[in-house]
C-alpha cells in the first residue's frame, strides 16, 4: 500500500557508454587494460563523440587531463570511464567534460564530448574503456557483442 516507502534496489545494469561497436577489455590495443592490470571490464569503439555513463552512480573523480572519469557505482563498486588510449598526453584538449565530482548519474547521463577528429589527428586510439578496477570476471557479467546504442545494456554487476 505504501510503496513509495519502499527504498529503490541499486540498479546493477552496464550500459553502453557510446554508439559504437563493443570490443572485449582483451582486445583493447593497450596492454595495460587487455591484461586487466587495471581490471576487468569492456571497451566501445565509438560512432559518435558523446559519452554518457555506463552505470548509475555518483561521479568520485575527474581527472585533470579529463580523459578519465572516476564512477562509484549505487552498489559501491568503482567504475573508470577511460576515453582513448595515451590520451592523457594531450592535457584534456579534446575533452568536454559535463559532470562535476558528487554528481548522481545513471545511463542517460552525459560525461563528456571526446573530439574524435583531434584524437585522429594525434594518431591515438579512441576506445572508449569502462574498467571495474575491483571487480574480477567473478562479478561481472558481459553481454554484448558487436554494434551497441548508447544506454543498451550490456552486462550485469553480480
Amino acid at each position: 500500500m505504501f510503496d513509495f516507502f519502499k527504498k529503490k534496489a541499486p540498479d546493477n545494469g552496464i550500459y553502453a557508454p557510446v554508439n559504437g561497436t563493443f570490443v572485449a577489455i582483451t582486445e583493447v590495443p593497450d596492454g595495460v587494460f587487455s591484461q586487466k592490470m587495471m581490471g576487468d571490464g569492456f571497451a566501445v569503439v565509438p560512432a559518435a563523440e558523446t559519452i554518457f555513463s555506463p552505470v548509475s552512480g555518483t561521479v568520485v573523480s575527474i581527472f585533470p587531463t579529463k580523459h578519465a572519469i572516476g564512477i562509484k557505482t549505487d552498489r559501491g563498486q568503482d567504475v573508470i570511464v577511460h576515453m582513448g588510449i595515451e590520451t592523457v598526453d594531450l592535457a584534456g584538449a579534446p575533452f568536454d567534460v559535463y559532470v562535476k565530482e558528487g554528481a548522481k548519474v545513471h545511463s542517460n547521463t552525459k560525461l563528456a564530448r571526446m573530439d574524435l577528429a583531434h584524437i585522429a589527428a594525434e594518431q591515438r586510439e579512441n576506445h572508449v574503456i569502462v574498467v571495474f578496477p575491483e571487480l574480477s570476471a567473478n562479478y561481472l557479467e558481459l553481454t554484448e557483442t558487436g554494434k551497441v546504442e548508447q544506454g543498451q545494456q550490456v552486462g550485469t554487476l553480480l
